[in-house]
């Protein structure tokens, strides 16, 4: 009897992954179709089918693609809050730390951007599809930068880390390759804060 509990909760345990799972499917799948045919060209059937799951099914997650879209963004920022807070919290100086932080964060847009035809309308769209997401993201940004300098010692941390961020942001808008945006914030954070 106590085998068979086991192997019942067993069971029962992974099922609970299941919904989960699927969850990040669609996500996946999300992100790919927008990618491959931008936000207007994502339908919740073509989210269906591209998830591998019944349109009902998807509505059970999602009530329509701009929840879909707002829950890729949210993910997307947590990603960019993992890469910020791992580049401050590595090796090295503050002008080191603050811009591998910001450059991780502009290479993980970039390269998920890059190459496809869509990419600018998704970058331009972003505040219409995730405005609350896009906000708290920026403040958080803003707030974590200027406590670190501030750690560093660094007179008008709130300042500093606005500049210090819409250069990165800058830069990142004219590059043409991944490889060209950690040099150039490197460079600027280092100028900036010399």
């Amino acid at each position: 009897m106590a085998g068979a509990m086991a192997a019942f909760e067993k069971m029962a345990g992974s099922r609970k992954g299941v919904p989960e799972q699927r969850r990040s499917r669609i996500l996946d799948a999300a992100l790919n179709l927008v990618l491959k045919n931008g936000l207007r060209g994502t339908s919740m059937e073509a989210l269906a089918a591209e998830a591998q799951i019944a349109k009902p099914t998807l509505y059970g997650y999602f009530a329509n693609k701009e929840a879909v879209f707002a829950a890729v963004a949210e993910r997307l920022f947590d990603e960019l809050r993992a890469v910020v807070e791992k580049g401050l919290r590595g090796k090295g100086d503050l002008a080191f730390r603050i811009s591998l932080a910001l450059t991780a964060k502009h290479k993980r847009v970039f390269c998920l951007l890059e190459g496809s035809p869509h990419g600018e309308e998704i970058y331009s769209e972003k505040s219409r599809i995730a405005a609350e997401q896009v906000q708290d993201f920026e403040k958080w940004l803003q707030e974590r930068i200027a406590m670190a300098l501030k750690e560093g010692g660094r007179d008008l941390p709130q300042n500093h880390a606005m500049v210090l961020i819409a250069c990165a942001q800058g830069i990142a808008q004219k590059a043409e390759r991944a490889g060209e945006i950690g040099p150039a914030i490197r460079l600027v954070v280092e100028k900036l804060l010399a």
